[in-house]
C-alpha cells in the first residue's frame, strides 16, 4: 500500500502572508488509492477542515490539501451545488464534471464504515433538492419535509426562527407539562418547537406542516387554532391558571424544582413575596442563596457582560491552574446576545484529559434538546449509551474516546454542527 506524508492544511490567505504549511512529521498510509478527496473549506473553517483531513488520513484515505488534477472527490459542506460550482470557476476550473461533487454527509457516511462507500443521488449536491428561496411556495414545504430529520441533532438552527409565535406557545404548553411531570407531552412540544425553529420559512397554512416528523395531534391542534384564530385557547388557559404562574415563580427562584414548588403550593402559597415572608420554611443552601439574590439572579446579562465575566474567570483559573482552558458556553456560545446566566467548560490537561471532557461536554447538553435528541440518536440509531460516564458502543462493549466536540460526532457518524447551529 501507498504512503503519504500528511501537511498541514492552511487557508490561501494565510498563504499569501507568506505563511507556509507546518510540515507533520507523521505519515498515513493509503488503502484506497481510487479515491483522491479534496475539502473545500469555505463555510467550514480551517480548523474543521483539519481535523476531517486528519481524520481521513488516519483511516487510510488520501485527502488533499490542493485542488488538483489527481482530485477525484470533492466534499462540501453548507454549500448548494451552485455554489460549489462557482466556487470551482474562480479556481479557474473549466471542466466541473470530472469531479464527484459531494455532500459532507457522504464523508461521514465513510468515516463511519471505514472505507468509502458508494456516492448514491442523496450525497450528490447536484441532486438535492432546490433551495427555499428558488422554489414555487406551493412546493416548499414537501420539499423540505422530504429532508428533515427527527433528529434535531441532525438539524442547523440558528437564532432565526420564522415562527415564534408558535414556538413559544409550545413552550408555554411544555412548560406547563412539566409543571405537572407529564415527561411525554413535555417532550412532544419540545420537540416540536424544536422542529419548527429550523423551518426557512414561516407556517402560515396545514398543509405547510404536512410530512413533517414530531407534529403530534396536540401540537397540530394548536398550530390549527393559531392560524386561524391568530392565537390558542388551550395556551391562554395555561397563562391563566393558577398553578401554572404559582409554579412559574416558585421555580425562578435559584434552587427550586418541581417537587418542592408542589408542596409549597399545597400549602397555600402562591408567590415569591409569600415564600420570603413565610419564616416556616425549610430551605436548603441553595434556596437561600436563590432568595438572597433573587433580583439579580431573574435579570437579563447581556454578551458584553457575560465577556466581562469570562475574563474575570480566566484570570482568577489561571492563577490556580495555568494550563486550563477556559471556554464560554450556553446561549452565548450559541450566538446568543442575552441570557439569564452564564455557562463555562474548565479543563485542565492532564493523563484523564479526553474522558473528563467528555463526562463534562455531555453534562453540559444534557438539559438541551439538542443534547437530549444525541443521547436518544445514539441509543437508537448507533446502538450508543451517552451519558456522564462517557459514550459506550453496546456492540463492540468498549468507551470511545473522545478530545473534542467533533470527536464525538465523528463516533455517532453525525455531520458536525456548530455551536451557532445549536438553537433547537
Amino acid at each position: 500500500m501507498d504512503k503519504i506524508k500528511a501537511s498541514g492544511v492552511i487557508s490561501h490567505r494565510k498563504r499569501q502572508k507568506g505563511l507556509h504549511s507546518p510540515k507533520l512529521s507523521c505519515s498515513y498510509e493509503i488503502k484506497f488509492t481510487k479515491f483522491v478527496i479534496f475539502i473545500m473549506q469555505r463555510k467550514m473553517g480551517i480548523t474543521r477542515r483539519m481535523f476531517l483531513t486528519e481524520l481521513a488520513r488516519r483511516k487510510g484515505f488520501r485527502v488533499e490539501n490542493e485542488l488538483s488534477d489527481s482530485v477525484t472527490h470533492i466534499v462540501a459542506e453548507n454549500n448548494s451545488y451552485l455554489e460549489v460550482l462557482d466556487w470551482l470557476k474562480g479556481q479557474a476550473v473549466g471542466d466541473s464534471s470530472r469531479f464527484e461533487l459531494l455532500d459532507i454527509s457522504w464523508f461521514t457516511a465513510c468515516m463511519e464504515a471505514g472505507r468509502p462507500v458508494d456516492s448514491e443521488m442523496k450525497y450528490r449536491l447536484m441532486e438535492q433538492c432546490q433551495s427555499p428561496l428558488n422554489t414555487p411556495e406551493s412546493e416548499v414545504p414537501s420539499c423540505i419535509a422530504r429532508k428533515v430529520s427527527q433528529y434535531s441533532c441532525q438539524r442547523k438552527t440558528t437564532l432565526n426562527n420564522y415562527n415564534k409565535k408558535f414556538t413559544d406557545a409550545f413552550e408555554i404548553m411544555a412548560e406547563n407539562y412539566e409543571f405537572k411531570e407529564n415527561e411525554i407531552f413535555c417532550l412532544e412540544f419540545l420537540r416540536a418547537a424544536s422542529l419548527l425553529k429550523y423551518l426557512p420559512f414561516p407556517v402560515t397554512r396545514m398543509k405547510d406542516i404536512q410530512g413533517l416528523p414530531c407534529i403530534g395531534d396536540q401540537v397540530r391542534d394548536v398550530i390549527e387554532e393559531i392560524i386561524e384564530e391568530g392565537e390558542s385557547s388551550r395556551v391562554k388557559e395555561v397563562l391563566n391558571d393558577e398553578r401554572y404562574k404559582a409554579f412559574k415563580q416558585f421555580t425562578s427562584v435559584f434552587g427550586v424544582g418541581v417537587k418542592t414548588s408542589e408542596k409549597w403550593y399545597r400549602m397555600g402559597l402562591r408567590t415569591v413575596e409569600e415564600l420570603k415572608a413565610d419564616k416556616t420554611l425549610k430551605l436548603s443552601k441553595m434556596q437561600k442563596a436563590g432568595f438572597l439574590y433573587y433580583e439579580d439572579l431573574v435579570s437579563c446579562v447581556s454578551k458584553a457582560e457575560a465577556d466581562a465575566v469570562t475574563l474575570i474567570v480566566k484570570n482568577t483559573v489561571s492563577t490556580f491552574l495555568p494550563d486550563a482552558l477556559v471556554t464560554i458556553t450556553g446561549g452565548f456560545r450559541r450566538g446568543k446576545k442575552m441570557g439569564h446566566d452564564i455557562d463555562f467548560l474548565i479543563t485542565n490537561p492532564g493523563p484523564r484529559e479526553d474522558d473528563e471532557l467528555l463526562h463534562k461536554v455531555v453534562d453540559l447538553w444534557k438539559k438541551q434538546e439538542f443534547g437530549r435528541d444525541l443521547r436518544r440518536y445514539a441509543s437508537h440509531e448507533r446502538k450508543m449509551i451517552l451519558d456522564n460516564h462517557g459514550l459506550y458502543d453496546r456492540r463492540k462493549r468498549i468507551f470511545l474516546k473522545a478530545g473534542s466536540e467533533e470527536e464525538i460526532f465523528a463516533h455517532l457518524g453525525l455531520d458536525y454542527v456548530e455551536p451557532w447551529e445549536r438553537n433547537a
